[in-house]
């Protein structure tokens, strides 16, 4: 058994310890959140519904809240959930927050902070022996890029749509979706796709875990820093229960065992969303509108 499996089944079982705790508690006090499985970064739906639960649970215990997760397969089929009412907070990707945001609470976003940095430049890799060193020379080439990366695959069509060239649905061969940000590099690195696109708090851990890799391949696109991934409480969410609730969410680090638990999933912290998080995002999905519409006025 792999080792990602021991510490799956070891956070199951923790998981139901912490659920048998709270099983005694009110219904309404439940924050139920959602997710999907395009949005999902660097983990299985599985260790998702694991991690998450554990650590939501453990951060909001002292506030008599419980926390539960709930995976859906598509952003659209999140957004349903949301508008219909089912969902009181959901974790997706930047730009699918952007489209709903009517729908939910601008002052109860937060962050989950992976690197070193609140933001990440999104890399796009190449093999350095393939001679690639312009982002158009990938036309009709296969590119891997791992789910969770709406934004980062929004920079590659912004950079495309400013060349002339059709985005990237159409411009790839093939996108390959991977996982997990790794299986991506791994990928590029033994010539099973033309190109990679990986954030460059994932390209330093690839390079940790192999340092040919550095050697191997050659980074031809940087993008701006960006938020990727956010979760956020709906419109409607109780404010008393906001104010009871978020000072655990943002005090993690005072807890060991949760500091701990982040570090095993390559995670800092939890960081409150303000005005100027989502700048860089906005800016960028503003150009890929204008890009659109300029094109087709052609």
């Amino acid at each position: 058994m792999k080792l990602s499996h021991y510490l799956s089944l070891l956070l199951y079982l923790l998981l139901l310890f912490s659920t048998q705790c709270l099983s005694d508690m009110d219904e309404d006090m439940t924050i139920l959140a959602g997710g999907s499985i395009e949005s999902l970064y660097d983990t299985s739906v599985t260790d998702a519904e694991i991690v998450f639960t554990l650590v939501f649970n453990e951060v909001i215990k002292k506030s008599n809240e419980r926390f539960k997760l709930k995976i859906v397969e598509t952003d659209q089929e999140l957004a349903i959930d949301l508008i219909s009412g089912e969902l009181d907070a959901i974790f997706t990707n930047t730009l699918h927050y952007l489209n709903l945001e009517e729908h939910l609470n601008p002052s109860a976003c937060y962050v989950v902070q992976h690197g070193p940095e609140l933001k990440s430049h999104y890399y796009l890799l190449v093999r350095r022996d393939s001679g690639i060193k312009h982002l158009s020379q990938l036309q009709n080439k296969k590119i891997s890029i791992p789910y969770g990366h709406a934004v980062g695959q929004r920079f590659i069509d912004v950079e495309l749509l400013k060349d002339d060239l059709p985005v990237s649905e159409h411009f790839f061969s093939e996108i390959r979706k991977s996982r997990e940000s790794n299986s991506s590099v791994v990928n590029l690195f033994f010539g099973k796709v033309d190109a990679a696109l990986i954030t460059d708090f994932s390209f330093k851990v690839a390079n940790e875990l192999n340092p040919q890799i550095e050697k191997e391949l050659s980074i031809i696109g940087i993008s701006d820093p960006l938020v990727y991934q956010i979760i956020s409480l709906r419109h409607d969410f109780s404010q008393s229960r906001i104010n009871k609730i978020e000072p655990h969410i943002l005090n993690i680090n005072k807890s060991p065992r949760l500091v701990e638990l982040f570090r095993t999933f390559r995670m800092n912290s939890l960081q409150k969303a303000d005005s100027e998080t989502l700048k860089e995002v906005r800016s960028l999905n503003q150009e890929y509108l204008e890009l659109v519409t300029t094109g087709n006025k052609q």
